[in-house]
């Protein structure tokens, strides 16, 4: 059962009119750039925001966005930024899928995790992006990062 779940998603993934505005964001871009880009939807973190938590390990975020999909999942994302203003790390936070879903979806996507990684990380090579996967209560947490620190 669970394979058809993830065969469904993967197909509602290709089959969807592809990415959400904020998966054109690129490392190094402001803050300005990502509000702009989202046309009005990043609003600026609160406490009260699961998403704008520090993750661990990452830096504290300063902008999120609320009622994103991702791969057919609901999601929201923050985004953080240097002393430059420039975007260095992602967070996508899925509250209701667990987090043997979301690393089935990742393995499909970009293919076997980092070997002996834990928690379990994925390289994307063509985006300069380290992924890393994690339980966030009863979801899951993805947190992205420039391969090469800025």
């Amino acid at each position: 059962m669970r394979s058809l779940v993830l065969a469904m998603l993967l197909m509602i993934a290709h089959a969807a009119p592809a990415l959400s505005w904020w998966q054109y964001a690129q490392w190094g871009m402001s803050s300005s750039q990502i509000a702009s880009a989202s046309a009005g939807r990043a609003t600026p973190c609160r406490p009260d925001v699961p998403v704008c938590a520090r993750p661990p390990g990452g830096v504290t975020p300063t902008l999120f966005v609320d009622g994103i999909t991702m791969v057919g999942v609901p999601a929201s994302a923050s985004f953080s930024f240097d002393g430059n203003d420039q975007l260095v790390q992602t967070v996508v936070l899925f509250p209701t899928s667990d987090l043997a879903l979301v690393s089935s979806l990742l393995d499909g996507i970009h293919g076997a995790a980092v070997e002996g990684s834990s928690p379990r990380t994925w390289r994307d090579s063509r985006r300069g992006t380290t992924l890393t996967a994690t339980p966030a209560g009863p979801g899951a947490m993805l947190l992205y990062r420039p391969t090469v620190a800025r």
